[in-house]
């Protein structure tokens, strides 16, 4: 078995070998839903997008055996510090591999690149997948992965927002964007840093309430992350990064107006993910919008529970 630290595009036989590989994997996304995931030629990109990246593949006669991608970033504490954090995901192991070294010799290559330089490590594992980092963590050296929070990834249909034109108002620089975004996230853990135009296709667009009650990033994953519905058609949907908001009232406006411009974009869907605690106050402001609820659990280690976790849908 032949172990890639792959940081940029692979070779052509082994970006073929990778797209075999992950057509063979489906996930979850709410009732009788679910969806596989192709990252096209570049399969690092999606990671590059979030720092400095490394995806480990695992290779035995020409064919991926399994596949764990890692990103190293700032991820903002509650109490509003940073700490440098490895976001571990994409973990796949082959169905014919299941039960070898090949999970284990993935999980030791990741904990050996980004230890040195991080002091925690997470993931986000949509609820019903097979693996999960607990599967992997709490041996062989490795430190264990403990659940630490809930989030849930709304997908709404973008056409009942109709298709809005840009409000001005609501627009901002990235660096304005990102300060309400921090100020926003206070008490819950959110991941900085990072460059969205390295997998979105359309330009990423900063929303700001002009009361500063609510913000988020607007952008999408095509350059870097495709998802295929069960049905084979490319399931094209935006989505609203940094999303956080003072009131569930704010939140619901800000989703509408990312709905609205998404729509005017040409996007069918928006994809967003909130904190568990959130979800019940937002859906209750946002009333009787169409949109399908998918769950999903993060995992942790040098982390504590409690906090919420504002995770961007288009790092997940």
């Amino acid at each position: 078995m032949t172990l890639h630290a792959l940081r940029m595009q692979p070779p052509e036989n082994l970006s073929g070998a990778l797209a075999d590989f992950e057509s063979k994997f489906v996930y979850p996304l709410g009732p009788g839903r679910s969806f596989r995931i192709s990252h096209g030629d570049d399969y690092p990109r999606f990671f590059r997008a979030m720092g400095a990246a490394t995806c480990f593949v695992a290779e035995k006669e020409g064919r991926v055996a399994g596949a764990l991608g890692v990103a190293i970033r700032p991820l903002l504490m509650p109490d509003g510090s940073e700490q440098m954090a490895a976001y571990i995901g994409d973990l796949k192991v082959d169905p014919g591999a299941r039960g070898t070294l090949v999970l284990l010799r993935l999980a030791q290559a990741a904990d050996a690149w980004a230890r040195p330089q991080v002091t925690a490590a997470y993931g986000v594992v949509m609820d019903g997948t097979r693996a999960s980092p607990a599967d992997y963590s709490g041996r062989a050296g490795i430190e264990a992965f403990l659940q630490i929070g809930k989030v849930f990834v709304l997908r709404f249909a973008t056409a009942s927002a109709g298709s809005e034109s840009v409000d001005q108002s609501w627009v901002a620089t990235p660096e304005h964007g990102l300060a309400v975004f921090r100020s926003l996230s206070h008490g819950c853990y959110a991941g900085l840093g990072g460059n969205p135009q390295e997998r979105s296709e359309s330009e990423p667009l900063w929303l700001v309430d002009p009361a500063g009650a609510a913000c988020g990033r607007l952008e999408d994953t095509r350059r870097a992350k495709r998802l295929i519905d069960s049905d084979g058609t490319e399931m094209i949907s935006a989505h609203l990064a940094c999303c956080a908001w003072r009131t569930p009232r704010a939140g619901a406006a800000l989703i509408r107006m990312a709905c609205g411009i998404a729509s005017a974009r040409g996007f069918p869907a928006l994809f967003t993910a909130i904190a568990e605690q959130d979800l019940e106050p937002l859906e209750q402001s946002l009333g009787n919008s169409r949109k399908v609820i998918a769950p999903a659990t993060v995992y942790g280690a040098g982390l504590h529970a409690g906090a919420a976790w504002n995770i961007n849908s288009s790092e997940i």
